[in-house]
This record gives structure tokens, C-alpha cells and sequence, in this order.
């Protein structure tokens, strides 16, 4: 075949140049010829097994078959391209090199690419795990840090493997890094306290994303996100506030998600001197459960909790269903007692004051 070539075409680099072209159609051929045996093959073997992660590694594996095989199928016709081309075609020499270099670097950047899909793969089936154990948002919360961390790590290794293949020199190189990453450690060091601080809520979870916390500056709200730097949290505003996390894990938070979703609504009523004070408890017992957001177990109570200038004080305390609904329960309860106390005429007083005028005599 080789020498019939050689009669037809009279020039070794046009061979090789056919030869090449061969070469890179068998590759795609056999791509695709690889890519249905692995699948077919691969599912038939993992169809026995209960867990999906195997199969989502072979997917990720499949995706890059055919593209894999035919760049080293043409980077093995670039090999016999060069057979042919003459040492004084420093032209032809010169883009073969060139070619070459691409091609490895493409091949370097599938291969890590294959690797990173299989990292995320088994990441986001160990978090699926978890969350189906009931730490239901650590994938919103931890994937993300997660996935920045591998891709900066991958990038990394690509860069160094592609920069040993050119000759440089990595060992300089890193502890030019080194020197840098210290300079720059020092001009940020509110920057890298606020991504530990960041790390440390994202593991340690004193809150999540969706609870409902209230800041040391008796700001509530809901958190919105967790990132590296700052936390977001969406006020009653509709308002952000962004809080850094250096600042954030120092202060004092109350989470009124955590451990349960229900939390207290108190609502303080006072009534004029001489009130029945069991008439005032069956009241507002009686209107705490009849609201479809109140639990009756824990029963609601009534407390008798103060004796004022003008007034003696109650406090409802009842345990809502949740607490997105602690305000409007609150507000509900209040408009309910104060018309059943107006229908049971039960005074609520309001500050006043009596000036008695003496006259002259």
C-alpha cells in the first residue's frame, strides 16, 4: 500500500499526509465504535448494582470517549507527517511542533476534565447522601465552596503539567508563588479571615440557608446565601444586608429555625383594675386555640404578669406552626382579643392623668 502511494504520489510528506488522514478517520470510526461497546457494555455490568454513582461516572467517562480518541488520532497522524517531512523543512517542522504542543494540551485538559466531572460526580452523590439523611441544604450550602475549590485545585495541576512539558522550570516558579501568595496574604488578611470565618459557618452550620436569625443589632431576617466572603440576609424590608463572616461568627445570633420550625408568639393585653382575671385567661385561651396556626400542643397559656400604675397585664404565649407565621399570628390574635373584649365590655385603659383645680377661697 505504502509503495503504491510512494509510485502514484512521488513525494514522501503527501504519503504520509494520506496516511495521517487515515489514521485520523479509523480514530473517529473507532470513537464511536468505543463509546457504544463502553455503554453497552458498562450499563449490562452496572444495571446489577443498587447505587446511581457508578452510572453517573460512566456518563461523565462516555462524554469524553469519542473526543479523546480522536485527538490522539490526530496526534499519531501528526507523528507520521513528521516521518516524512525533511529535516530542511524547518517551515513544515516548525507547525508540526506547534500542532503537537496543542494537541497535548488539548489531550491534558480532556483528561483532567474527565477527572473533574468524576470529582463532582462523587461530591454531589456524597451531599445527595446526606441530604437524604436529613442535612437537607448542605448542598446549597457546602456544594458551591466545594466545586471552587476543586476547579481552582484541577486548573492548578493543569497548569503545572502543561509548564513541565514545555521545559520551564516549575520549582522557581512555585517559590516565585510562594513569595507572592505570602505577600499577598498579608495585604488580605481581612479578605482570607472572612473566607475561614466563612468556611468554619458553612461546616460548623450555626445557621442555613432559609433560617430566619436575628443579628446583635436586633435585625431579622432570612439568610440568603453563605459565601466565601460575606453572608446575605433578606430583611422584612426586602432589603440585603451583607454581613461579613469574619464579623458575622464573632457576634450573637439567635436562629429561630433551629432545632425546630415552631416558635413562641407572645401578645401582652392589659385590662382595667377589677377585671375577673379568669375571665380575661378563658378569653384568650379560647381565641389562641381556635386559630389553624397555633399549636395546641404545647397548649397555649395565659400568664397574669404585671400589676401597672393603671392597668393589670396578661401575656398569651401559644407556639405557631411556624415561624414565618409568628408576626401574622401575632397580629390576628391581637385584632381577635381586642373585639371579644369589647363585646365582654372588659375595659383596656389607656394613660391618663386627673388635675384637680383647688380654688382660691
Amino acid at each position: 500500500m505504502m509503495e503504491w502511494l510512494r509510485t502514484v504520489l512521488q513525494n514522501e510528506l503527501w504519503v504520509r499526509g494520506v496516511v495521517a488522514a487515515v489514521i485520523v478517520a479509523s480514530f473517529y470510526l473507532l470513537s464511536r465504535l468505543a463509546k457504544r461497546l463502553l455503554n453497552f457494555i458498562g450499563h449490562k455490568l452496572l444495571a446489577k448494582t443498587k447505587t446511581v454513582l457508578d452510572d453517573k461516572i460512566l456518563e461523565v467517562t462516555l462524554a469524553h470517549v469519542k473526543p479523546l480518541m480522536v485527538i490522539i488520532g490526530f496526534h499519531l497522524a501528526v507523528r507520521e507527517i513528521r516521518k516524512g517531512a525533511a529535516a530542511s523543512e524547518l517551515t513544515v517542522n516548525q507547525i508540526l511542533d506547534y500542532a503537537d504542543s496543542i494537541l497535548y494540551i488539548i489531550v491534558v485538559i480532556l483528561i483532567l476534565k474527565v477527572l473533574l466531572g468524576i470529582v463532582r460526580v462523587v461530591i454531589d452523590w456524597y451531599l445527595d447522601h446526606l441530604s437524604a439523611e436529613g442535612v437537607s441544604d448542605l448542598k446549597m450550602t457546602l456544594g458551591p465552596l466545594t466545586s471552587k475549590v476543586v476547579n481552582i485545585l484541577v486548573g492548578m495541576v493543569a497548569i503545572i503539567i502543561i509548564l513541565d512539558h514545555f521545559g520551564i522550570n516549575i520549582g522557581s516558579l512555585l517559590v516565585s508563588l510562594g513569595v507572592g501568595s505570602l505577600a499577598v496574604a498579608l495585604a488580605a488578611q481581612e479578605t482570607i479571615a472572612n473566607m475561614i470565618a466563612g468556611f468554619v459557618i458553612l461546616v460548623d452550620r450555626p445557621f442555613r440557608v432559609g433560617d430566619r436569625i436575628e443579628l446583635s443589632t436586633k435585625e431579622i431576617g432570612d439568610v440568603q446565601a453563605i459565601g466565601l466572603r460575606s453572608t446575605k440576609i433578606l430583611n422584612f424590608d426586602s432589603n440585603v444586608i451583607i454581613i461579613p463572616n469574619g464579623e458575622l461568627i464573632k457576634s450573637r445570633i439567635v436562629n429561630y429555625s433551629y432545632p425546630e420550625r415552631p416558635v413562641k408568639a407572645r401578645v401582652v393585653i392589659n385590662v382595667a383594675y377589677g377585671t375577673d382575671p379568669e375571665k380575661v385567661r378563658r378569653i384568650l385561651s379560647a381565641i389562641a386555640r381556635q386559630n389553624p396556626d397555633v399549636l395546641q400542643e404545647p397548649a397555649p397559656e395565659v400568664f397574669f404578669t404585671a400589676m401597672k400604675e393603671s392597668a393589670i397585664e396578661f401575656t398569651l404565649v401559644a407556639q405557631t406552626t411556624d415561624y414565618t407565621k409568628q408576626f401574622a399570628v401575632q397580629t390576628r390574635l391581637r385584632e381577635q382579643i381586642y373585639v371579644a373584649l369589647a363585646k365582654e365590655e372588659i375595659e383596656i385603659p389607656f394613660p391618663q392623668q386627673v388635675v384637680h383645680v383647688k380654688a382660691n377661697d
